[in-house]
């Protein structure tokens, strides 16, 4: 991996890491289990199936950079999957969690109310990105949520508002997201 696919790669893993833990408790019984996960998990909307080349083409991508996860690895109670271009990364995940999770990233900021195709969402950029700034989009559906993010690659030679990305990519993508 280059040096910017990694960067996302970790990115990716922040945004999971921060909102994925441990199921919690009430009077010291678990509310959760890994197998509750699990099981929520398998039955996410699948961004790396459902998603039809033509519209990642579309958008520009690589299909051959196609990578399921973070780092090959798939996150409980997250379905990941990332595609890049010799400008920036395209990740989109399905997630059980909520827009109030991301919210409470204290690396996500500046929160905006967006809208495309008649889903509103919110998108925030985050703070401490080596390479400029991510941008994602998150979008409520059945199953919690469907999340776009881009970042700019550090090989660009044309780096464009990270945003801008993710607001071209959620045109298209919306229409495909489950409700």
């Amino acid at each position: 991996m280059g040096r910017r696919t990694t960067a996302s790669v970790v990115g990716l893993v922040g945004v999971t890491l921060a909102v994925t833990g441990c199921g919690s408790t009430t009077d010291g019984s678990p509310t959760s289990s890994a197998a509750d996960v699990s099981a929520v998990t398998a039955a996410l909307w699948d961004p790396c199936t459902q998603v039809s080349d033509e519209v990642l083409q579309q958008l520009g991508m690589d299909l051959s950079t196609r990578g399921a996860g973070v780092a090959d690895v798939q996150e409980p109670g997250w379905k990941v999957c990332s595609w890049n271009n010799a400008e920036f990364n395209l990740g989109i995940s399905a997630t059980i969690h909520s827009t109030q999770d991301l919210d409470a990233r204290p690396d996500n900021v500046d929160s905006t109310v967006v809208s495309f195709n008649g889903r509103g969402g919110v998108q925030h950029r985050r703070k401490s990105e080596k390479y400029g700034p991510t941008c994602e989009m998150a979008f409520p559906s059945g199953q919690g949520l469907v999340v776009v993010t881009t970042s700019n690659r550090a090989t660009s030679e044309n780096a464009a508002d990270s945003c801008a990305h993710t607001r071209s990519a959620a045109k298209m993508l919306t229409p495909v997201f489950p409700r």
